[in-house]
């Protein structure tokens, strides 16, 4: 409530001074209201107050203060479920919501990651005095699956982590925070093994898959680690076949980290050059 509209000297323990709040400062212009979901009810209704009969009173005072203000209001919360609980009120909601923009998660807009990680590119070189110029195939394309439970935010946070690890101009996937990593389901799985996803590669259903790609579970030896591993050698050989060879392409259309099919490549001693321009 003080940091909204101010108080008055000694209006509570701690008041030192009198303070002018955010509504006062920016009569006459424009006020942003970040998560407002998350205001008790107490300070929706003296919100309310404020933009229905545009006045309000700082706290410890008697005098009213007249503010014209334009509200920018935003939040993550489902506000309509709010409602209907009970724990945000009806009237506010509908005087708040004049102009509704709705911005979808960003996983939902892929194609936004891109321009936003330039952006911030961009703002962290000269925070860091760095001159990092772009990110590589690998990494953008970890950052393109990866499901951003934190939005903008937690991809600005990511790509400043990485900026902390390059020394060179490129943020490669090995720059990218561990935990986001293991959250694509694109480096490991919960045994610290290769995980693929079952979207990585499509094969037409008319297409005739050569031998060795097929897993077969012989016998009753269903030891986990054993039968997977016959499937990263399936798959890696399948991906290889219809990348013609090439590492870096192989990595990206298969959504694996560079750093890991080499690492699988180097433990199953497969050669990719046995792939170059084998249909």
């Amino acid at each position: 409530e003080s940091e909204f509209f101010g108080h008055e000297k000694g209006a509570f323990t701690g008041a030192e001074e009198r303070k002018i709040g955010k509504f006062q400062f920016a009569n006459g212009g424009t006020l942003f209201l970040d998560e407002v979901g998350d205001l008790s009810t107490l300070m929706q209704v003296k919100l309310l107050r404020v933009l229905q009969e545009k006045v309000f009173t700082p706290v410890g005072s008697n005098q009213e203060i007249e503010v014209d203000v334009r509200i920018v209001a935003a939040t993550n919360r489902p506000l309509e479920e709010m409602m209907k609980e009970g724990s945000f009120r009806s009237d506010l909601y509908y005087r708040l919501n004049v102009m509704p923009i709705f911005l979808p998660e960003l996983k939902n807009r892929v194609e936004d990651i891109g321009h936003l990680v330039e952006l911030f590119i961009k703002k962290f070189n000269l925070e860091h005095k760095k001159s990092i110029e772009k990110v590589s195939p690998d990494a953008q394309g970890i950052l393109k699956s990866y499901p951003w439970p934190g939005n903008i935010r937690e991809l600005e946070n990511v790509i400043e982590h990485a900026f902390i690890w390059s020394e060179g101009t490129t943020i490669e996937s090995g720059h990218l925070p561990v935990g986001l990593l293991r959250s694509s389901s694109q480096e490991t799985d919960l045994d610290g093994n290769l995980q693929i996803q079952d979207s990585a590669i499509h094969i037409q259903e008319d297409q005739q898959v050569p031998k060795e790609t097929h897993v077969v579970i012989q016998g009753e030896d269903l030891e986990f680690s054993k039968q997977k591993e016959q499937f990263e050698i399936a798959f890696i050989r399948k991906a290889l076949r219809l990348n013609k060879g090439k590492v870096n392409q192989t990595a990206l259309q298969a959504q694996i980290p560079k750093k890991t099919l080499l690492r699988k490549l180097q433990k199953y001693e497969i050669n990719p050059r046995d792939y170059f321009d084998n249909p």
